[in-house]
């Protein structure tokens, strides 16, 4: 692990400004793997897989906006990498052309909190914002990555598409039936609700093709449901499971 990861693995535990279950992934993604960073944002997980994937693995890294996070993204250097292959796309349920809704600040665009607006109705918990700009952004869908990359495996998926979960699924289901990935997911209800699903659609989806979730408390644990508690779940299909 580099010093840069070592870092972000301790701040993930240690305090409010990473993924509190960041340093998690070293226990599930192994030298070799595929994997795929869905709103990749600065880099951060795509350079943490970067370096657990090592030089015999890959890791497809997907972020629509080119001027999000600037700095971190120089610092983190995770497009640079051999290993890593940067698309400049938004994924969704179907290929084509969308706004992606971009909040501002004071400060400037808070890129972070950026949404698809394909089928979304309204801003959603986004409205605390003053002001948004659409960007219009390819979309394409995670098969069709798949299709175009020629990917004869993929062992990790990690979203965060700020809502959007379920779409980038959809676009999915041929990969997710071939592959069976792993997949660490962000899912929060008042992302959700701007296209009129729940978190709970996100899990039954899953549950209906063979995928357990789970949330980190001291370990991954099985669970049934989303709680308030956490952001993010770790979901593993059982054929996948039994094979690694």
């Amino acid at each position: 692990m580099t010093i840069l990861n070592a870092v972000a693995s301790t701040l993930s535990r240690h305090t409010r400004y990473l993924d509190n279950e960041l340093h998690t992934i070293g226990g599930l993604v192994r030298p070799g793997d595929v994997c795929l960073d869905v709103g990749s944002a600065a880099g951060l997980y795509s350079r943490t897989l970067s370096d657990l994937v090592g030089p015999t693995g890959l890791v497809h890294s997907v972020e629509p906006l080119s001027f999000g996070h600037p700095f971190w993204s120089r610092v983190l250097g995770a497009r640079r990498r051999g290993n890593v292959r940067h698309h400049a796309v938004a994924l969704g349920a179907r290929p084509g052309r969308a706004a992606m809704r971009v909040p501002y600040t004071a400060g400037g665009p808070a890129t972070s909190r950026s949404f698809l607006d394909w089928q979304s109705r309204g801003l959603g918990s986004n409205a605390e914002f003053d002001r948004h700009e659409d960007v219009l952004v390819e979309v394409s869908t995670v098969d069709e990555l798949v299709a175009r990359e020629r990917l004869d495996r993929l062992d990790f998926v990690k979203i965060d598409v700020e809502g959007g979960e379920l779409h980038v699924l959809h676009g999915a289901t041929a990969t997710l039936e071939r592959f069976r990935p792993a997949m660490f997911i962000e899912i929060e209800a008042r992302h959700t609700e701007r296209y009129a699903y729940s978190p709970g659609d996100v899990v039954e989806w899953l549950a209906a093709r063979g995928y357990t979730m789970y949330t980190w408390q001291r370990g991954w644990t099985p669970a049934e449901r989303v709680c308030a508690h956490t952001n993010n779940y770790l979901f593993r299909s059982r054929a996948a499971r039994d094979s690694r």
